[in-house]
């Protein structure tokens, strides 16, 4: 399209045409977003939105207002996983299409004073584009706050009922344990040694969980690498005769941003616990950290009797639906292999340039 031609054009077919243009090149630029046919019908709607307005505007007339932004588009985005990035890119490559072209078509429309064609045109285009983007990008981060109030409410949930569940039982068995002790002592009987060894183990399993507990809920990583945290929390609660090992390539020469470090420790962390709580007959657990080609892929796999996610009560694990959130807020996912011949997780998130 050359700006010699579209004068000769009305506004609808030249908006047709770089609608056109512009879903073309999205193909390129956001494949993730022009891929889906419903999204490209919904793109393809936008950006003759776009173009109308700008008409109007560039020439003082109505619609004043901006194009319908629908407030469902952005938490689309964010539920589905699409990064946000994708529109950005769609919005700038209609810049760039589109302003040569409209500005061909105003060039009788200019206001006196208010600068060249070009200024006046550019200024709205990017106006009108603006005021459609961002209430999208507000619903996109409305969805990610809630996703987060929602993984902190989950496991203020599950801490309530591991307290309840395991340390409150072990404490509770453990008093038992010493009210007996005391009753065969003021009565004049024989203690029962064993009893008190079962009551002493009892109070170390409690103790035990209840610092697992508080190393799951502090921040953990911080300076170290994704690697180093994870080999701490591997060496403070794998069950004895479990074969543990740890492999981690790349990120020393990549160092991962803090934000995915963070994220991925919570969903590779959930993963290792799943597996120590749920691998039965597990004899060994694998975990790999690797960050190459701009990517950090970490996988945890058991060789345990494996599970049918159908029949996992919702009600009372959280665990894989917050990890595959988070692994979306991320803007990677999760795959999760649980045949017969045990559990396998890999996360795979994008790697974006660390800042300085």
């Amino acid at each position: 399209m050359t700006a010699p031609d579209v004068g000769r054009i009305t506004d609808a077919e030249l908006d047709a045409a770089i609608a056109d243009t512009v879903l073309a090149d999205a193909a390129v630029v956001a494949p993730r977003l022009s891929a889906d046919p419903a999204r490209a019908v919904q793109l393809h709607g936008r950006l003759l939105a776009v173009l109308r307005v700008t008409h109007a505007r560039v020439r003082g007339l109505p619609p004043a207002a901006a194009p319908a932004a629908q407030p469902d588009v952005g938490a689309d985005r964010a539920r589905t996983g699409l990064h946000p990035a994708e529109s950005l890119r769609v919005a700038s490559l209609l810049f760039q299409r589109a302003l040569p072209a409209l500005v061909a078509q105003h060039r009788d429309d200019a206001a006196p004073g208010a600068g060249s064609t070009t200024e006046q045109v550019a200024l709205v285009l990017h106006q009108v584009i603006d005021e459609l983007v961002i209430p999208a990008s507000i619903s996109y981060v409305d969805v990610l706050l809630a996703r987060i109030s929602d993984a902190n409410r989950d496991e203020r949930r599950r801490v309530a009922r591991d307290l309840h569940d395991h340390t409150s039982h072990g404490i509770g068995a453990a008093m038992q344990g010493i009210d007996l002790a005391l009753h065969l002592h003021a009565t004049g009987q024989p203690l029962d040694v064993e009893r008190l060894r079962t009551t002493r183990q009892l109070l170390l399993d409690t103790l035990n969980d209840v610092r697992g507990m508080a190393t799951r809920l502090r921040d953990v990583v911080g300076d170290r690498t994704l690697g180093q945290a994870l080999q701490e929390y591997l060496d403070f609660t794998a069950p004895v005769g479990l074969e543990v090992t740890l492999t981690e390539d790349g990120e020393d020469v990549a160092p991962l941003p803090g934000h995915v470090k963070e994220e991925s420790y919570l969903i590779v962390r959930e993963a290792i616990r799943n597996s120590f709580l749920h691998g039965r007959r597990a004899t060994r657990l694998d975990v790999a950290v690797r960050v190459a080609d701009g990517q950090l892929t970490a996988t945890v796999a058991d060789d345990g009797s494996g599970f049918d996610p159908a029949a996992v009560d919702a009600t009372r694990s959280v665990g894989l639906s917050s990890v595959r959130e988070r692994a979306e807020g991320l803007g990677g996912s999760v795959a999760l292999d649980t045949g017969p011949g045990g559990v396998r997780l890999v996360l795979t998130v994008p790697v974006p340039r660390a800042s300085a």
